[in-house]
């Protein structure tokens, strides 16, 4: 069976990207192997490094240590834990 593919927008440090991803696969690990600087350090939704504003479409954290439900509502998710659940996504490290 195909991958679903996922395009994902991602703005970090004031410049834009679109890649490719899946809908298996975080978006920081998507990120990371299209040469997209994103930042992280744990690696396990424990650090607070990987947080980006879910701008638009739908993620899904596999874990979260530190963010709180109201950061969660105003769209914060920590990219190393969020799988995509829409086919388009746009991320915003910048604005957190």
């Amino acid at each position: 069976m195909l991958k679903e593919e996922v395009k994902i927008i991602i703005k970090v440090d004031g410049f834009e990207t679109t890649i490719k991803g899946s809908k298996d696969q975080t978006i920081l690990d998507t990120a990371l192997e299209n040469d997209v600087e994103a930042p992280y350090s744990c690696q396990g939704g424990a650090c607070a490094t990987c947080i980006g504003r879910l701008v638009s479409g739908n993620a899904a954290m596999q874990q979260n240590h530190i963010l709180t439900d109201e950061e969660i509502d105003d769209g914060l998710i920590l990219t190393c834990q969020a799988l995509p659940l829409s086919n388009s996504i746009y991320i915003d490290y910048d604005d957190v």
